[in-house]
């Protein structure tokens, strides 16, 4: 439903299905648009011949990091199994990397997940906000047997976070749909939208029949006030001089996961020449306690440093260019209405060179002069 929504809010579909194809997977990615209380909506279909594999969370995490992705978009989809694994490896009494998932370990909701955070990317998305997760009751079959509802993995994800109960007798709110939101918000749900320019709007559609509600999901995309430099922006600081290399790397990786804008490592100079590294982001304020709370814990920082900060930003869009070999994404910066920068995405360039025998330099003209026609030679 999420993947639906976010595709009938704008995403293309044929974009998705490019981009996930890095996966090295077999799919294909089928939607219909049907009406649930008068609404039209969009229902899709992940068709794929594999038969049922039980993959582990080291297995799915290795084939997210294999392909070619964006980066945002692959570590947004590692933070959803990850949490999930933590979860099911709770409920079951084992770690996570050795968690087997069984029913998310299908290709449906690998796609679900990635395809979902891939769409976020091709949108823009730097930061989510969710309302209140939903808890259903009853009971649903799993390969473990039959399990109550909500299900154990979706509240061991969701502890620490506001939800709210409903009568629904289904499974409102699945393990899967849990981390997905959790990791995205970082577990943090409000029933308040944040205030924003409205842009479009999409419906992803259930196929359970609800008795208090209509089975769909809503995806609002907009630019949130202040986010092109009204003063909403903070910078935060910390200097740490006692953590390793990858922990430092992974404290940045974390950060942009978790919707910082922009996320990097300055070397400085400490008391006594120590040498040390100052952790910066970029985050809006209305994130910054979350994020704060994010490095000191990535990083150990007793504390962090938070600076208001101003930001002018060029209006921006990804446009997919066909090469004579394939696919690959632009993004284009614009100023007053005038475009003056064009670039390739290093990953799908990267990835057209490496099957192609073509040096990077020439994926990147050949998206531009491709980019220059598809726009009418301007």
């Amino acid at each position: 439903m999420t993947l639906a929504a976010l595709i009938a809010a704008g995403v293309p579909l044929a974009e998705v299905s490019c981009v996930l194809s890095n996966l090295n997977v077999s799919f294909e990615l089928h939607t219909d648009t049907i009406e649930i209380s008068g609404i039209q909506a969009l229902q899709v279909e992940v068709e794929y011949p594999e038969q049922h594999v039980h993959r582990t969370f080291a297995g799915i995490r290795g084939l997210i990091e294999e392909a070619v992705l964006p980066k945002r978009a692959a570590l947004r989809s590692v933070a959803a199994f990850g949490l999930l694994a933590k979860a099911e490896g709770r409920v079951h009494g084992r770690p996570p990397e050795d968690v087997t998932f069984h029913e998310v370990g299908a290709i449906d909701s690998i796609i679900d997940v990635v395809g979902s955070c891939v769409a976020l990317e091709l949108l823009g998305a730097d930061t989510v906000s969710c309302g209140l997760l939903p808890m259903g009751t009853g009971v649903v079959p799993s390969a473990h047997g039959p399990l109550p509802v909500p299900g154990p993995a979706t509240l061991a994800i969701l502890e620490g976070s506001r939800v709210r109960w409903t009568a629904e007798p289904v499974e409102t709110t699945t393990p899967t749909g849990a981390a997905l939101m959790a990791s995205l918000t970082g577990g943090t749900f409000t029933e308040a939208a944040p205030p924003m320019m409205l842009g479009s709007v999409g419906y992803g559609a259930g196929r359970a029949t609800l008795r208090h509600a209509p089975n769909l999901l809503r995806a609002v995309v907009g630019e949130i006030e202040g986010a092109s430099g009204s003063g909403e922006l903070e910078l935060l600081q910390a200097n740490v001089d006692d953590a390793p290399g990858e922990i430092l790397g992974a404290a940045v990786e974390a950060l942009l996961a978790s919707g910082a804008l922009d996320a990097w490592l300055e070397p400085i100079t400490m008391k006594k020449g120590r040498g040390a590294y100052k952790v910066c982001a970029l985050v809006e304020s209305t994130n910054r306690e979350k994020l704060t709370r994010l490095l000191m814990r990535e990083t150990g920082s007793l504390g962090v440093r938070h600076l208001p900060v101003g930001r002018t930003v060029a209006e921006r869009r990804v446009v997919a260019v066909e090469l004579p070999y394939g696919i690959c994404r632009v993004k284009v910066g614009s100023l007053d209405g005038e475009d003056f920068i064009a670039a390739p995405e290093y990953g799908d360039a990267a990835r057209l060179a490496r099957e192609n025998g073509l040096s990077l330099p020439k994926v990147y003209a050949d998206a531009r002069v491709a980019l220059q026609e598809h726009s009418g030679g301007s």
